[in-house]
């Protein structure tokens, strides 16, 4: 095919839209089995420390200074085997320290002293104890290590409601788009590669002759 006629290609996939119609049902469906049946749901559940004074003391810049200096290896720290062991010790778990390391997530904001520690888990109330666990067994190891008291909890972990990692209707309109695209794509290599003869036009490019008349097509019997 010398040129791509837009005219032509847009009757042309007219003509095929059940193709496509097909395959945007299929899209759908094949969307909606992953969301049902496939895709694991994962529960998150937060809790948030802050680094701060235990004592009655007044907060000095220096301390200020000292526990944002602090942030980056308490988040180290709290994904390390010394507290992750003692975590599934005490909630029974049977699992390894890299597993439970896999499914936590720490993070903290910027110019701020607080970090906020994420878990992710099949089951929304393990998820929750996870998280407050390591809230406590963090805060008194800190206190070993570092001989200090500078770690408070703000808020404690609350079960989820709903699976973080599933968007039923994002997942149904990417499949439907999905199924389109496809659909669009597969009548549009079916006419770049059609070399069947639809028109006068099309005979003239052929051969290079003008055509000097066409017979209609017969549709059945007329009066």
């Amino acid at each position: 095919m010398e040129e791509l006629n837009i005219s032509d290609l847009l009757k042309y996939f007219w003509s095929f839209i059940w193709i496509v119609a097909i395959t945007t049902v299929l899209g759908f469906l094949a969307s909606w089995i992953y969301t049902s049946y496939i895709q694991v749901p994962l529960y998150q559940s937060q809790t948030s420390l802050v680094l701060t004074k235990t004592d009655e003391s007044m907060i000095t810049q220096n301390d200020i200074n000292l526990n944002k200096n602090l942030i980056p290896t308490y988040r180290e720290i709290i994904k390390r085997r010394r507290v992750l062991s003692e975590v599934i010790d005490n909630l029974g778990l049977d699992i390894s320290v890299s597993n439970l390391a896999s499914r936590i997530d720490v993070t903290s904001a910027n110019d701020t002293e607080l970090i906020v520690i994420s878990v992710l888990d099949e089951d929304s109330t393990l998820a929750r104890d996870i998280a407050n666990e390591i809230a406590v067994v963090f805060k008194e190891e800190i206190t070993s290590i570092y001989n200090i008291k500078n770690v408070s909890i703000v808020d404690d972990a609350i079960e989820a409601t709903a699976p973080s990692n599933v968007n039923a209707k994002k997942q149904y309109l990417i499949g439907i788009i999905g199924g389109f695209l496809i659909g669009s794509i597969i009548i549009f290599i079916l006419f770049y590669f059609d070399d069947t003869i639809h028109s006068a036009e099309d005979i003239e490019k052929k051969i290079g002759m003008s055509v000097l008349a066409t017979v209609p097509k017969y549709n059945g019997k007329r009066k």
